[in-house]
């Protein structure tokens, strides 16, 4: 029982350590490519409509831009990755004039024909036309459009993270096959990664994720790091294309790429889930460890009380041998 739920343990450790370098790969993308300003710019499209090159050319709005620092990416686009609530308002009613009832009316009536000035309409009756009520059920708007905005890119990257996933199994041959039963063949190797899953466990209550909104410098240095992590905690495993067969035939090659698919979805689930995996079967591991300790004590315990019953009776046997003969038995 323990032994098996030590290689989980070993499998579920090696996964995490691949989710966490997957994640950084990403997160270098993402800041290549400002995907998550790019998210923004078609959030603020589909919120403002042709007012979007407007709110964007406000002071307040390309401050923000500015401060993006784009030496860091390759792209061309420089926009901030997000924008507060606060901020979007305050853009908004300097926008739309915030001064009182009519400035504001007369603002939404300037308006060009389309779902903005429909959905300003709209709000302005749900407000009753003041400005501070406007303001509010703004806020509200953008929160949930933000909010959806936020689970569209949170889909789309986990389609690219799948193929970072699948690129970099391949790349490092991240077999999870291959890693299942090198960890399941060797007890080496299984107390190997029981420990430094043990300790990577205490050393954190929550597993480190990648940060967000990081500057490719930034992202390197992460990145090094998760693949430095990655490598010698795996060392052990061997994983490369080094001791790999030069012919495994068809049948071996369908199961090495069942293998890499399966490191891929395994990285779309994200390093937070195998973290907390982790510390569930080290816990379980712990209690069935406690409860195989009392079992043995207990058999020991028994083992004892049986030896000393059959020392007793051997006793009255005897005593009982004597007074029928008269004397003591030898």
């Amino acid at each position: 029982m323990l032994t098996s739920i030590s290689i989980v343990i070993g499998l579920v450790f090696v996964l995490l350590l691949f989710s966490l370098l997957a994640s950084t790969v990403m997160e270098v993308i993402a800041s290549i490519f400002s995907l998550r300003a790019r998210n923004l710019r078609d959030t603020l499209d589909n919120m403002l409509g042709e007012e979007a090159s407007n709110f964007m050319r406000h002071p307040l709005f390309r401050q923000l831009a500015y401060a993006t620092n784009r030496k860091n990416r390759l792209s061309s686009l420089s926009l901030p990755s997000y924008v507060s609530k606060d901020t979007f308002l305050a853009i908004l009613m300097d926008m739309m004039g915030e001064e009182d009832k009519d400035q504001l009316e007369e603002k939404i009536a300037k308006l060009d024909e389309g779902d903005l000035k429909r959905l300003m309409q709209f709000l302005f009756r749900q407000s009753g036309g003041n400005p501070n009520k406007f303001r509010e059920k703004a806020g509200k708007w953008f929160d949930e459009v933000m909010n959806r905005a936020s689970e569209w890119y949170t889909r789309r990257v986990k389609y690219i993270l799948f193929a970072v996933g699948l690129v970099l199994a391949f790349i490092f041959n991240v077999d999870t096959i291959q890693v299942y039963q090198s960890i399941a063949s060797s007890a080496t190797i299984q107390q190997h990664l029981l420990e430094v899953a043990s300790q990577y466990v205490e050393q954190q209550d929550s597993v480190q994720t990648v940060k967000q909104n990081s500057n490719l410098e930034e992202s390197m240095a992460q990145l090094d790091n998760a693949w430095q992590q990655f490598e010698y905690n795996t060392s052990p495993l061997g994983i490369g294309w080094g001791s790999i067969e030069s012919d495994l035939g068809l049948p071996g090659w369908l199961i090495k790429l069942a293998g890499f698919l399966i490191s891929a979805i395994a990285v779309t689930l994200g390093a937070p889930f195998w973290f907390d995996l982790l510390k569930k079967m080290l816990n379980i591991r712990g209690g069935t460890k406690v409860v195989a300790n009392e079992k043995t004590e207990s058999g020991e315990g028994t083992a004892t009380s049986a030896s000393s019953v059959s020392g007793t009776n051997t006793s009255i046997a005897n005593k009982e041998e004597e007074n029928k003969q008269g004397g003591p038995v030898g």
